[in-house]
């Protein structure tokens, strides 16, 4: 039953909108580096209780940069994961919550311009992907 009406709500959006989604089509999908999934612990009195996933996508504002992109991935992973873990420290993470989207993406995108220059991110998106039990 809860994929039928997962599929049923999935169709009722595309119906609602089939002047955007032509349009993206249109237009092509933006040139974009996915990060694999950010495995961050959520801690409680020193113990970690789970796990939660998040997966960072940042828009290149210019599409010609997406190979130099692609070859500087592992240091931009590596630089996503150490913002990461200084937005838990900050309380911008809260018990695997984003609590501050708009000072993380900042952070996240300034990294990005570390990396790719500057004004190389046109949006940063943050997607929550899930979250597991510690591995006690």
């Amino acid at each position: 039953m809860r994929p039928i009406a997962a599929a049923l709500i999935f169709l009722a959006v595309l119906a609602g909108a089939p002047a955007a989604f032509a349009e993206s089509k249109d237009a092509g999908l933006p040139a974009s580096i996915r990060i694999k999934s950010l495995m961050v612990p959520v801690v409680n009195r020193g113990q970690i209780e789970k796990y939660a996933l998040y997966e960072v996508t940042m828009e290149l504002a210019d599409a010609s940069k997406l190979p130099d992109a692609q070859t500087k991935i592992t240091r931009l992973q590596d630089a996503v994961l150490t913002v990461v873990y200084a937005a838990i420290e900050q309380g911008w993470i809260v018990r695997g919550n984003i609590a501050n989207a708009t000072a993380l993406r900042a952070r996240l995108d300034e990294a990005a311009q570390k990396l790719f220059g500057k004004a190389s991110i046109a949006r940063v998106l943050i997607i929550p992907v899930g979250r597991q039990s510690s591995l006690q």
